[in-house]
């Protein structure tokens, strides 16, 4: 078993911070995860990719096997901060409507494994493009990746909450003020200083919520380009 850089682009040797039990990991995935001990004399190297750090992720290859690993990030957490069993609750849904996510595997609640909880997904091969202007690609295929950035957001947007079965999940209408609610106990609580101007803000924000906050719909809380991962070759 190895911690170490790999030939996944944009990842490096896990940080030090962020660093777990490998053994217990693979341990749990040889029980748990169908097709993991498919190659049993081969070692597992685990890497971690350089975004992604509000929830660290890592790349992890066994044999011609390869899988994506999110977790919570150590230490004292915010309430309600970094909950990745709902990314992989929804996830899981999107799968299964046939919307361009990567498959979810698995996830672990037991936090005594790795020191937190975790979920693991297939591994999409595919281009990331981290600067955005795409350099290296033509002004027509440019066009055809924000366009797909913009298709695929709306498809998203037109998704059914009821037909996600994700019933239950979140909690219905008056979401702008749970959301100005939610954020302004988030940042007293992270606050060193005082700042009137903050304060002014939440106020405001509070005073002026939409008269019609009932609407549900999915929506993607980071979504820009290198956010997603575009086919290896061909054009959107």
């Amino acid at each position: 078993m190895e911690t170490r850089a790999s030939r996944e682009p944009d990842t490096v040797e896990v940080l030090p911070q962020h660093k777990f039990d490998c053994r217990s990991l693979e341990a749990y995935l040889k029980q748990h995860l169908p097709g993991f001990g498919a190659e049993p004399e081969a070692k597992l190297t685990v890497a971690q990719y350089r975004s992604g750090q509000s929830n660290p992720t890592f790349y992890l290859q066994k044999g011609s096997q390869a899988y994506v690993l999110r977790k919570k990030p150590p230490g004292s957490l915010l309430p309600k901060a970094h909950q990745i069993d709902r990314e992989f609750k929804v996830q899981k849904a999107l799968f299964s409507t046939g919307f361009p996510v990567p498959k979810p595997l698995l996830y672990c609640s037991d936090a005594s494994l790795i020191g937190t909880e975790f979920y693991v997904m297939e591994h999409v091969q595919g281009r990331i493009f981290r600067d955005f202007t795409v350099p290296g690609v033509s002004p027509a295929e440019r066009s055809a990746i924000y366009v797909a950035m913009v298709e695929t957001l709306a498809q998203l947007h037109s998704l059914n909450i009821q037909s996600l079965q994700l019933e239950g999940y979140g909690r219905g209408a008056g979401y702008c003020k749970r959301q100005v609610s939610t954020w302004t106990k988030q940042y007293q609580a992270a606050a060193h200083q005082d700042i009137p101007a903050m304060s002014q803000l939440s106020d405001w924000l509070m005073r002026n919520l939409p008269d019609n906050d009932n609407e549900e719909n999915l929506i993607h809380g980071d979504f820009k380009l290198d956010n997603i991962v575009f086919h290896p070759k061909e054009v959107p």
